[in-house]
């Protein structure tokens, strides 16, 4: 169990529990005793932008967003079925080799069993751990074995052959009385979640979004291309039934998405040439199948002492959202100054600006006239949140170690954010690579002082593609990877 001493933020009935310098959050619920992580990013660019891979698709909703969205990632590059083998190595491998199968894989623990790529291919199988196979997560009998479905790797795993073999072509469901349970704790049983009793399988908690942004992802892929498709308990041929659209908006709202699929989301998109929406807006599963539901405040952000994230469940009504009366601080802080309505191009947040804020001090925020896009309104609520520091200390403590942040946002067109921090002065290169290994650009060169630092890349005279930066200090060095999308 993950320990929730941290400063608590209460909205809703839940205990949002913030670690500041660790930028990471845990959402409690007060009946139970898990704490779930929630990623949150770093860094931010302000207002909705001027052009990305989604201009397209902003300020939709319903239907019309689902045919954006599959307009813009449709007739994508389809590769061959024998060619997953290879790929996998390069989108499903854990950072010590092995491959990364989420029927078999125990984050923060010891798996019973890891795969090496290639010598492990199925094969034949008759326990776990004799092979990993290739999974189609949305059944290949649903669309019955056509193409590009066939070999679409946004829902294509490499999992256990047993594991695999005992999910069959049953729908992903809640499972309380598993008749059959998988070393990683997977089960299959009667499903319990609400609109289906039969038969289900349920991957564990820590997977549970991957599976449930991939089958969105098949959904909106396919939409208006599946009249070869067949139906299933979960599925009308491409269409979510009712049920099941439910049960992947809770999973994908309780696993949110991880570093893992980012990176997944970006090597995939080399070859397929397009994305999974859903990893880059989770914000997209409630316009598309949440349009009664009413926003609610998700996380708030403190971003520096003068600047407030908050992150809604619902795209917000920007006439609403920009009101700066429908927002008031209490200690006489009083209404922002000002509000931007759609951070990151992503209009269910707003960056509240307010003159500085004391450290260590906890705050709370009226929220009142709030309504979504498709005018479904919010109840006024009241929310509240510490800023980080103590009154009287140093509010931005010195790093114990070297870190290079993976830049946000990513991918990006044509400016991104790169974080790093150093414990001590040092001399520190910061540098951009194309894929050939060729400098592209030098950010950083000189000695520079211990602590966070933020530095802006504008790649508006390059072209669209893949490319590394590379952070030097010392014995220090650290490459990632970034996507430049024009």
């Amino acid at each position: 169990m993950i320990s929730c001493s941290r400063s608590i933020v209460r909205i809703f009935g839940m205990i949002f529990v913030f670690s500041f310098w660790g930028l990471q959050l845990f959402a409690q619920s007060e009946g139970d005793h898990v704490c779930q992580p929630v990623t949150i990013n770093t860094t931010f660019t302000s207002v909705l932008g001027t052009n990305d891979f989604y201009q397209s698709t902003y300020k939709l909703y319903g239907t019309d967003l689902k045919l954006a969205l599959h307009n813009l990632i449709k007739g994508h590059t389809a590769v061959s079925y024998a060619s997953l083998w290879t790929y996998f190595q390069n989108t499903d491998k854990k950072p010590n080799g092995k491959v990364w199968d989420m029927y078999s894989d125990v984050p923060g623990g010891t798996p019973p069993y890891e795969f090496s790529f290639v010598t492990k291919q199925c094969g034949t199988y008759s326990v776990e751990g004799d092979c990993y196979n290739r999974e189609h997560s949305w059944p290949k009998s649903w669309f019955n074995d056509l193409n590009p479905p066939y070999t679409d790797m946004f829902h294509l795993y490499p999992t256990d052959g047993k594991v695999n073999g005992m999910r069959d072509n049953w729908p992903y469901g809640v499972v309380a009385s598993p008749t059959w349970t998988s070393k990683n704790g997977s089960k299959l049983g009667p499903n319990t979640f609400p609109g289906y009793s039969g038969t289900a399988f349920e991957p564990i908690d820590a997977y549970k979004g991957d599976f449930a942004r991939s089958e969105m992802y098949m959904s909106v892929r396919y939409y208006l291309e599946d009249s070869g498709w067949s139906s299933s308990a979960g599925t009308n041929k491409s269409e979510l039934l009712s049920w099941y659209a439910n049960l992947f908006y809770e999973w994908s709202m309780a696993d949110t998405v991880s570093q893992k699929e980012i990176d997944r989301n970006n090597a995939i998109y080399t070859i397929q040439k397009n994305r999974n929406p859903f990893i880059d807006h989770p914000e997209f599963a409630a316009e598309i199948w949440k349009t009664s539901m009413p926003p609610a405040v998700v996380t708030v952000k403190e971003m520096n002492l003068g600047l407030i994230l908050i992150d809604f469940s619902r795209y917000l009504d920007s006439a609403s959202a920009v009101n700066v009366q429908n927002i008031t601080f209490d200690h006489n802080v009083g209404n922002p100054t000002s509000i931007i309505w759609g951070v990151n191009n992503d209009i269910s947040k707003i960056l509240i600006s307010v003159p500085q804020l004391a450290t260590g001090t906890t705050f709370s925020i009226q929220i009142k006239n709030q309504k979504s896009i498709n005018n479904v309104a919010m109840s006024d609520t009241t929310i509240s949140f510490k800023t980080s520091g103590v009154t009287g200390v140093e509010n931005n403590p010195t790093p114990t170690a070297y870190l290079l942040r993976q830049n946000y946002p990513n991918p990006f067109n044509p400016v991104t954010q790169i974080v790093y921090q150093t414990p001590k002065q040092d001399f520190v290169t910061l540098k951009v690579y194309n894929i050939l290994g060729k400098e592209v650009a030098e950010l950083v060169n000189g000695f520079i002082s211990a602590g966070e630092h933020s530095v802006s890349f504008d790649a508006s005279s390059l072209s669209s593609g893949t490319y590394f930066y590379a952070l030097t200090a010392g014995e220090y060095h650290e490459i990632k990877k970034m996507i430049l999308i024009k």
